[in-house]
């Protein structure tokens, strides 16, 4: 019997050297072999990540659309007490009852003002468009379907916990699957329901937001000033309060910024110079003040120092003042005066 390790073993004929062209083939075909392995582990890889990476987007999309949920559920709770106690006599021995429940809502929502319904059912519109996507990845018929169903099932559970959510402009969409649609045709009509609701929403909204503007003696100022082209094109504007104060997010020191461009472009909504963030403080205005930045020698805007890697802030000096103002905020006033003296007391 022959060796394993013998010399037949180890050796190659001539024949077999040149048929396998001097060994380059045979060893291209092994390399061949191995890349095309490699390039199928590597695609797998990667649809895999990219699996992960779109389950990471939905379940982050639905937590965000829940805590704005959650935000409005507290904000009516509020509301609902607000409107009991009007009604109940000062001795009456319910108040105890409904003051607790208002300062539960308060202490977990951070504050009693309203909470965004639009953004809320924007956000659910976030979530069932991400489903959505998704399913266009799966290819399996059976996972395609159950996504599908589990998707449904999580819009309209939290359509259910927004008070006419499924009132369209003029007729109620349906609020279960009707018979015979398919989960994904369900799913893209929850979508488009979803994203008409936010958008009559933000016309509402905005119609109100230019009726307020016209009706009030500041923000009507800044607008025909934005119109006659008073206002600087690089300016920027804050709000003043009554109370003595700057007007700012609960718990922030800074301020609410109105950006003349985009008040230009986006006019007065949320998109524009945001007057909806002060809607429920429109007997606290008082004046507004007008800012540019401060350049350099070279023209570029002078930051204020700040934490590394947080925003820029730019330094910027007054220019103008519209309504009532303290004596000491005047053009030349710099920007950083402001925010030391007249922060808000949160």
């Amino acid at each position: 019997m022959q060796s394993f390790n013998s010399s037949h073993n180890l050796s190659t004929t001539k024949d077999e050297f040149v048929a396998t062209g001097s060994g380059v083939a045979f060893g291209a075909r092994r390399l061949k072999s191995v890349n095309d392995r490699w390039a199928s582990t590597s695609s797998m890889t990667a649809l895999t990540l990219d699996t992960a990476r779109r389950v990471k987007e939905v379940s982050e999309a639905k937590q965000d659309a829940l805590l704005a949920i959650e935000e409005n559920e507290l904000a009516r709770e509020i509301h609902a007490c607000k409107k009991i106690l009007e009604t109940l006599p000062a001795d009456a021995p319910e108040r105890e009852q409904h003051l607790k429940r208002m300062e539960i809502a308060r202490l977990k929502l951070g504050t009693d003002k309203p909470a965004s319904y639009t953004k809320a059912i924007k956000l659910v519109s976030r979530y069932a468009s991400l489903e959505e996507q998704r399913l266009k990845h799966i290819g399996s018929s059976s996972e395609h379907h159950a996504v599908a169903q589990m998707a449904v099932c999580q819009t309209e559970s939290m359509m259910d916990r927004l008070p006419h959510s499924f009132k369209g402009k003029t007729n109620f969409l349906p609020e279960r699957t009707p018979e015979g649609m398919s989960a994904a045709r369900r799913l893209t009509e929850l979508r488009r329901h979803l994203d008409e609701r936010a958008r009559m929403l933000d016309e509402t909204r905005n119609q109100n937001l230019h009726s307020m503007a016209e009706t009030h003696p500041i923000l009507k100022a800044i607008i025909e000033r934005l119109e006659s082209e008073e206002l600087p094109s690089d300016g920027t504007l804050i709000i003043m309060s009554k109370k003595g104060h700057y007007m700012a997010p609960r718990g922030s020191m800074s301020p609410h910024f109105i950006e003349v461009s985009r008040l230009r472009t986006g006019g007065v909504s949320a998109d524009g110079g945001g007057f909806n963030r002060f809607m429920q403080d429109l007997e606290d205005i008082c004046g507004a003040v007008i800012m540019r930045p401060i350049y350099d020698e070279h023209g570029k805007p002078l930051e204020v120092p700040g934490k590394p890697g947080s925003k820029p802030v730019y330094r910027k000096t007054v220019v103008d003042t519209i309504g009532e103002m303290p004596e000491s905020i005047k053009p030349g006033v710099d920007f950083l005066f402001i925010l030391r003296r007249f922060k808000p007391n949160h």
